[in-house]
């Protein structure tokens, strides 16, 4: 079992730093032809052409081999590492790569960036088997809008023989028609587990303003509609006895549909089998108004799907249509075992809307997402009654007060307590107007379980409520965060001194007020303060030993937080997701290493492609400093 762990993570190494060193040379096209079919594809290509930005990929021999070389240079790194280990055992046991698992070659492989997986495709062809199911169960993920017609002109291809001899028939008046004698190497479609209607209608309507440039700027939406209808056709009905390649989501966006030419009648759902019975999550983003093919769809949708783990709803503002709102309370009382539920937007209709969801499903709720909610005469309080529930978020929702959430535990009965709700993450986000509001939560019942703790507003009340309550919280998450005192309002990158003493003084009391062993500073490159990091040496405290950094900084700005004499975090997990990281911040992490000797682990994200003297900086953190490093990585990582 040893040598498998030490295997897992050898292959994961070895083809992620792969893929990145590794550019694939563009094939040339070889041929130009006069009259090109609708979605006309040459199976040579389709393993690489039509998914993502990997536009005409070719692997040449050298690469080819190099890749088949994979085997030998694992099994020689398993050899070499079994031989400086076992000096206790007479015999040496080595591991070849063939004597893996099949388990284990699907967990590497999920582990595996995007673009190392194309590379892993020409090894072999069990490896290309356990490859492709993986790439094709979220294509549209990885869809730019200039490639959308390539993912579709594969699953054309994957249509049955009698779908295409009917589909070319209603075609036919609209001067179109897709290849009929062509098959794809492999049935894409049944590796599908997310879908969005959406998501596909616009790939389809792509495709065909691609390969028809005089249908730009024209109305093509029922051309679009009946070939959208034909392949949704096929992603309902997976003829497969895996379970695990049956559709997983589905999704229903607000644009394109309020008309009933682009939404499919409700047939279409009912009468092919699995269809979507055996999805797991459904999110609907509702507009009003709505088609009638959509209304009946949401009518009928508590007999089509009852399993249902998530359910992600968005209303509008001031949604008031109570047919919708008893709709959407139907789906909810219909599922029967809900886990994860999001409501955003209702303005109108959360008093109806939140009691259905926690007098049905308290006993298997694990995490709730409200944003944008008014919650004037909902009560918080019986979210207690929900035993499982971990992860909490209230972001920007309004109407909340004291009398509406949970008391004190001194309230409440001990032993009625100990068997309730005991939360793990709380996640509170609000504009400086409702300060009030992170406070009566952070003071309530709800945050005094709580190990990890985001906000995006810090006050001197908000941190004397954390003091006096969060007693529990090691993780720390700040996200394009306001710094309040009084009538003085701040953000991360106030220039002036008394704003700027005010906000470290701040920063200073809310992290020492913790047990904190994880801090997360997140701002996103659309806020105006992206570049400026306001978090000092002396703000980390002792017990801070993660740290990551998903916003912007100067050079001068990291100098000072990790190689000032007041820093005295044992960091050993930093990340730095920066756009324009450059030589001069590795240069920093490098020195960090050499002087505080702490780090074990460096990860980078927003950039994967480095120069000579920077990779040179990487190899020195790796080979001199013993230093892990991880070229994609923006989440969290656990020891």
């Amino acid at each position: 079992m040893g040598q498998y762990c030490f295997l897992l993570r050898r292959i994961i190494h070895i083809i992620n730093h792969r893929s990145k060193k590794t550019e694939l040379k563009s094939k040339e096209a070889t041929t130009v032809k006069k009259h090109k079919q609708f979605y006309e594809i040459e199976c040579e290509q389709e393993l690489f052409n039509d998914l993502g930005n990997y536009e005409n990929v070719r692997l040449d021999s050298l690469e080819k081999s190099k890749l088949e070389d994979f085997s030998l240079e694992l099994s020689s790194s398993s050899s070499s590492s079994s031989s400086s280990s076992s000096t206790k055992s007479s015999t040496i046991t080595t591991t070849d790569l063939s004597s893996l698992p099949m388990e284990c070659l699907t967990q590497i492989f999920k582990n595996v960036g995007f673009s190392g997986l194309f590379s892993c495709l020409l090894v072999c062809r069990s490896w290309c088997r356990n490859v492709i199911p993986i790439l094709w169960s979220k294509p549209f993920d990885k869809l730019s809008k200039d490639c959308r017609y390539k993912l579709i002109r594969t699953y054309i291809t994957c249509l049955s023989e009698e779908e295409k001899i009917f589909l070319n028939s209603k075609l036919l008046k609209y001067g179109f028609k897709i290849p009929n004698n062509k098959n794809s190497l492999f049935n894409y479609s049944i590796y599908l587990k997310e879908l969005s209607y959406v998501d596909l209608y616009q790939s389809v309507d792509s495709g065909i303003k691609y390969y028809r440039k005089s249908f730009i700027g024209r109305n093509t939406y029922k051309l679009t509609y009946l070939i959208t209808k034909s392949l949704c056709k096929m992603f309902l009905t997976k003829n497969i006895t895996d379970p695990s390649y049956n559709l997983q989501s589905f999704k229903i966006d607000k644009y394109f549909i309020q008309i009933d030419d682009i939404f499919p009648n409700i047939e279409l759902f009912t009468k092919f089998y699995p269809g979507l019975s055996q999805i797991t999550k459904f999110s609907l983003n509702y507009y009003n108004p709505i088609s009638d093919n959509l209304f009946k769809f949401l009518q009928y949708f508590p007999t089509l799907c009852k399993g249902l783990y998530h359910l992600d709803i968005t209303l509008p503002y001031f949604e008031n249509n109570q047919i919708i709102i008893d709709l959407l309370i139907s789906i909810i009382k219909s599922q029967k075992n809900l886990q994860e539920f999001n409501l955003s937007g209702a303005r109108i209709g959360a008093n109806f809307i939140i009691p259905i969801l926690f007098s049905f499903h308290y006993n298997s709720l694990i995490s709730i997402k409200f944003q944008n909610i008014n919650f004037h005469k909902v009560n918080l309080r019986s979210i207690i009654s929900c035993k499982k529930l971990e992860n909490l978020t209230i972001y920007h929702c309004t109407g909340l007060t004291k009398s509406s959430l949970p008391l004190l535990v001194k309230d409440f009965n001990s032993s009625h307590y100990n068997g309730g709700m005991r939360l793990k993450s709380l996640n509170i986000g609000c504009s400086p107007k409702n300060s009030q509001i992170p406070k009566l939560i952070l003071e309530s019942l709800l945050s005094t379980t709580c190990q990890e703790l985001c906000l995006d507003l810090i006050t001197p009340e908000i941190i004397n409520a954390i003091k006096n309550r969060c007693q529990n919280i090691t993780t720390l998450k700040l996200r394009d965060y306001f710094i309040s005192n009084d009538d003085i309002i701040t953000t991360e990158s106030s220039s002036s001194s008394s704003s700027s003493s005010t906000s470290n003084s701040l920063l200073y009391n809310l992290f020492h007020a913790l047990l904190l062993e994880r801090l997360t500073v997140i701002i996103s490159p659309k806020n105006s303060d992206y570049e400026e990091l306001n978090i000092h040496a002396r703000d980390l405290p002792s017990s801070c030993w993660y740290l990551e950094l998903q916003c912007g900084y100067s050079v001068r700005k990291l100098c000072e937080l990790l190689l000032s004499d007041e820093c005295v975090a044992p960091i050993r997990v930093l990340i730095i997701n920066y756009l324009r990281l450059d030589i001069s911040h590795l240069m920093i992490v490098r020195d960090f290493a050499m002087v505080k000797g702490t780090l074990k682990y460096f990860g980078i994200g927003g950039r994967n492609d480095f120069d000579k003297d920077e990779l040179d900086v990487i190899k020195e953190l790796q080979y001199k400093y013993n230093v892990t490093v991880n070229y994609n990585d923006v989440g969290d990582i656990m020891y």
